[in-house]
């Protein structure tokens, strides 16, 4: 294998391990959005249900 080969070798492995990371990266931030969605999605539903024993207790 020529000189010039390896040099292609060794960069295609790089842009390959690059692009690995990238998505690897990818799924853990898709992730770590899922998660923020879902703890926001949960406050939201405990303001809601404040609210509502308040309303509650007043209209009792």
């Amino acid at each position: 294998m020529g000189l010039k080969q390896q040099k292609r070798l060794a960069i295609t492995r790089e842009l390959m391990e690059n692009a690995k990371e990238r998505i690897d990266l990818s799924y853990e931030l898709e992730q770590k959005l899922k998660s923020l969605r879902l703890q926001r999605r949960m406050k939201q539903l405990d303001l809601e249900s404040k609210l509502l024993k308040k309303q509650n207790n007043e209209l009792g």
